[in-house]
C-alpha cells in the first residue's frame, strides 16, 4: 500500500502550531506516509491539483485541513473523486472511496475530528480494507529519565527487528509507550519485547495497561480497604484533584487540607514555627510535619504533602525555583522525597502532582 499526507495550512500561522497528531495515530496503526505536502492557503485550484496528482500515485490519501474549513474542503474532495461517502462526522470529518483509492479528510487539532477521528474510525477502516489485524499493549512510567526510556525503545526495536511499532507519549514527566504489533508477530517475541521493557524501567513502571496513576492508587486503596488523606502548599489542591476524578474516590479519599500559608501549616497540621523559621516552608522538615500531622488525626491510614517552590521567584531561603519535597507515610514511618523540577510554574506543579501520586501508590504496595 502506498499513502501520502496533504496539509493545509493557514501562512500567518507558524509551523509549531499544527497539530499532526493526526498523522501518529495513522502510524501507530502501521500506516506509514511516503509523501506529506504542505499547503499554505485555501483554494481551490491548488488542492486539486494535488490530490488529482496524488490520487494517481497512492491509495490512501490523508488532507488535514483547519476544522474551519472541513465542509469546503468536503465539497472539493466529492467533486474530484466522484466517489462514495463511506461515512463522517456532522462537522465533516470524513473518509471518501472510490475505485480503491481512500481519502480521509480530518481536522487538523487533536479533537474527536482529528486524531480521535483517526484513531477510532480511519485506522480501523484501513486494517479491514487491507485484512491487517493488530494487537496492542501499553506501558506507563512515571520518573524515567528521558534518555534512559530512548535508549530502551531502540533496543526494544532492534529485538523486533521493527516487525513491533512503539508510540511515546511523555508529558510531566509520565511516560505512555503504546507497543503495536500486527497479529503475524509471534507471541515469543512480543514477550522478549515486554521482557526488556519491564526489566529496564524497574519501580519506575507502574501499569502494563493503560490506567492513570490516580486510578492504580484508588483501586489499591479500595484493595487494601485503607484511607488516604493530602496536604497540599504549592501544588494547590491538584493531587486532591486527580483523586477525586475516579469513580468511587470517596470510599477512600478522606480528606485534602490546601495549606498554603505558613499560618495554615500550623494551625491545620501541627507544623512547628521553629520548623517554618529555621528550615522553611519549602523543606524536608515542614513535608514531614504536614504528611504526619495528618497520620496524628488518626482519620487516614496513608497520607501525601507537598511542598516547594513552583516560580517564578524563589522564596526568602533563596531555594531554587522547582525544589519540591514530597512526603509519604503511614501509621508506622514517615517518608520524604526531594526534587528539583524544570518547567514552567505549570509544568513543575504538574509534574509534582504526578510523583505525588506515584509514591503513593508505591508506598501502598510496600505496607
Amino acid at each position: 500500500m502506498k499513502n501520502a499526507c496533504i496539509v493545509l495550512r493557514n501562512c500567518k500561522e507558524s509551523f509549531s502550531s499544527l497539530d499532526l497528531s493526526a498523522t501518529d495515530e495513522f502510524l501507530a496503526g502501521g500506516f506509514a506516509f511516503e509523501e506529506t505536502r504542505f499547503l499554505t492557503q485555501f483554494d481551490d485550484a491548488p488542492l486539486k491539483k494535488c490530490l488529482a496528482e496524488f490520487s494517481e500515485l497512492y491509495e490512501n490519501i490523508l488532507l488535514l485541513v483547519d476544522k474551519s474549513l472541513l465542509q469546503a474542503a468536503g465539497k472539493i474532495c466529492e467533486e474530484l473523486l466522484k466517489g462514495e461517502f463511506f461515512q463522517g462526522t456532522p462537522s465533516g470529518s470524513g473518509i471518501y472511496s472510490a475505485d480503491g483509492k481512500s481519502l480521509f479528510l480530518l481536522s487538523a487539532d487533536g479533537s474527536a475530528n482529528g486524531a480521535g477521528y483517526a484513531k477510532g474510525v480511519c485506522v480501523p477502516y484501513l486494517q479491514k480494507k487491507y485484512g491487517i489485524r493488530t494487537d496492542r499493549m501499553v506501558i506507563r512510567t512515571i520518573g524515567v529519565n528521558d534518555g534512559h526510556m530512548r535508549e530502551l525503545i531502540e533496543e526494544a526495536r532492534r529485538v523486533s527487528e521493527d516487525k513491533i511499532r512503539f508510540r511515546r507519549t511523555r508529558k510531566n514527566d509520565e511516560d505512555i509507550l503504546e507497543i503495536v504489533y500486527d497479529d503475524g508477530v509471534s507471541k515469543m517475541l512480543t514477550d522478549d519485547v515486554m521482557r526488556l521493557l519491564v526489566n529496564g524501567l524497574g519501580e519506575n513502571l507502574y501499569a502494563l495497561d493503560d490506567t492513570p496513576i490516580e486510578e492504580r492508587l484508588v483501586q489499591l486503596l479500595n484493595l487494601r480497604g485503607y484511607k488516604i488523606s493530602v496536604a497540599e502548599s504549592f501544588t494547590g489542591g491538584g493531587v486532591g484533584k486527580k483523586i477525586v476524578s475516579v469513580s468511587g474516590a470517596s470510599k477512600v479519599y478522606f480528606e485534602g487540607i490546601n495549606a498554603y500559608n505558613e499560618l495554615s501549616k500550623q494551625k491545620r497540621l501541627g507544623v512547628s514555627e521553629y520548623t517554618l523559621k529555621t528550615a522553611g516552608a519549602a523543606s524536608e522538615r515542614t513535608a514531614y510535619e504536614m504528611a504526619a500531622g495528618l497520620i496524628s488525626t488518626g482519620d487516614c491510614d496513608i497520607s501525601v504533602a507537598t511542598t516547594g517552590i513552583a516560580g517564578p521567584l524563589s522564596d526568602r531561603t533563596d531555594s531554587p525555583v522547582g525544589l519540591a519535597f514530597i512526603a509519604v507515610g503511614d501509621k508506622e514511618k514517615v517518608f520524604v522525597y526531594r526534587y528539583k523540577f524544570d518547567g514552567t510554574r505549570e509544568e513543575i506543579t504538574a509534574k509534582a502532582v504526578n510523583y505525588a501520586l506515584y509514591l503513593a501508590y508505591n508506598h501502598l504496595k510496600r505496607i
